[in-house]
């Protein structure tokens, strides 16, 4: 890791650590081989952080970050991708609290896929419904 990157916290326990670079953009640090990325090269890897509950997850008002953190993109891919798994998990954010007017659109599409469980379908449309209350 290069010293003028600056670790925020650990995901999950793959060794990697969401930091932010010295422009203040956010990186995923890989401690295992050094190598670095944005999260909007590679989403996926924080997926882990989806594991804790949202309040649990620093706010991560970081002085040095000028973008803001990758939450709302991480909530979105997790609805939309393949596993259930993850979209349970991003549902329990907006449950929980996490801000859910951004993924109005998505949660639409959630609560119609007929490939997604039940479940996942009934919690998206719940949702939805709530977004759309006058």
């Amino acid at each position: 890791m290069a010293d003028d990157n600056r670790v925020v916290m650990a995901i999950g326990k793959h060794e990697l650590r969401l930091g932010v670079d010295s422009g203040g953009h956010w990186i995923v640090l890989s401690t295992n081989d050094g190598r670095h990325w944005t999260p909007a090269e590679n989403i996926q890897s924080l997926l882990p952080l989806l594991e804790q509950r949202h309040e649990d997850v620093p706010t991560l008002s970081v002085d040095q970050a000028s973008d803001r953190p990758p939450w709302d993109d991480l909530v979105r891919y997790a609805l939309s991708c393949w596993s259930d798994y993850w979209a349970n998990l991003a549902l329990d954010w907006l449950e929980d609290g996490y801000p859910a007017a951004p993924f109005r659109d998505t949660l639409r599409s959630l609560k119609d896929a007929p490939e997604r469980t039940q479940i996942i379908r009934h919690r998206a449309l719940r949702l939805w419904c709530e977004l759309t209350k006058p």
